[in-house]
């Protein structure tokens, strides 16, 4: 009986971890990996379609282009998972549409 109730007590345990550990890489927005991402899929000289591209793979709350520049907002959650974390990226281009430069702001909010 005993053997019983702790082989359901770590099957229970090893699901909560599982789930959590799902959860917490579909939520949880990484700027580090998004920085990363940034320099490796969209250098200097991208076209506007790529950056767009790139952007729309992330789902975005919104993407907007602006002529010289494209903003988007990303949001999730932070690594804790207590706060939200909105990512602002904007994209700018000069007058053939390759990209210029990037920034990135990074905002965190209470559930």
């Amino acid at each position: 009986m005993i053997r019983r109730r702790l082989l359901w007590a770590l099957f229970t345990m090893g699901l909560l971890v599982v789930t959590f550990l799902l959860v917490r890489q579909h939520f949880v927005l990484d700027s580090g990996k998004l920085e990363y991402a940034i320099s490796k899929e969209l250098p200097l000289g991208s076209s506007k379609a790529q950056v767009v591209d790139f952007i729309e793979k992330r789902h975005p709350l919104f993407c907007d282009d602006l002529g010289s520049q494209v903003k988007a907002r990303l949001s999730g959650r932070a690594g804790n998972m207590i706060y939200s974390k909105d990512v602002i990226l904007i994209f700018k281009f000069d007058s053939a549409g390759k990209l210029i430069s990037h920034s990135t702001k990074v905002y965190l909010g209470f559930v």
